[in-house]
């Protein structure tokens, strides 16, 4: 497993993969996880149905976005966490990139984000794994 984490105020963002090591073409699942630590109510707003994402890079640059090929209802919302309150969301990178193609072995990194208008300015929690031949 590898695993991430940032606190920003009260909260605790976690992600997670369920490995470190990968053999070419097997699917990698990735979890994020928003933890209010604080004693305080946490009021997040969202320009749209969209809560989260996850991208995957390599020395290049993007290989893949979980986002990418998905539609969002443009409505504004807000979420609150209560003190102790959490959120998770988990998704697989199948190990392609965009455009559908098998990624080739080698070191990728794994960011995971918080799409709400008051932390998508701040980078997510990232980490690297290995996708062997």
């Amino acid at each position: 497993m590898a695993f991430a984490f940032i606190q920003r105020g009260g909260l605790l963002t976690v992600l997670s993969t369920d490995k470190s090591f990968y053999s070419r073409g097997e699917p990698v699942r990735i979890s994020l996880f928003k933890l209010n630590i604080s004693p305080s109510p946490i009021t997040f707003t969202y320009p749209t149905s969209q809560r989260y994402d996850f991208i995957v890079t390599d020395f290049s640059g993007e290989v893949w976005r979980w986002s990418a090929d998905r539609v969002f209802v443009p409505v504004v919302d807000t979420i609150t966490l209560y003190p102790g309150q959490s959120r998770s969301y988990v998704e697989t990178w199948p190990q392609e990139n965009s455009e559908g193609s098998r990624v080739q072995p080698g070191m990728y990194r794994v960011y995971g984000l918080n799409t709400s208008t008051q932390t998508n300015a701040f980078p997510g929690p990232s980490v690297v794994i290995s996708v062997a031949g």
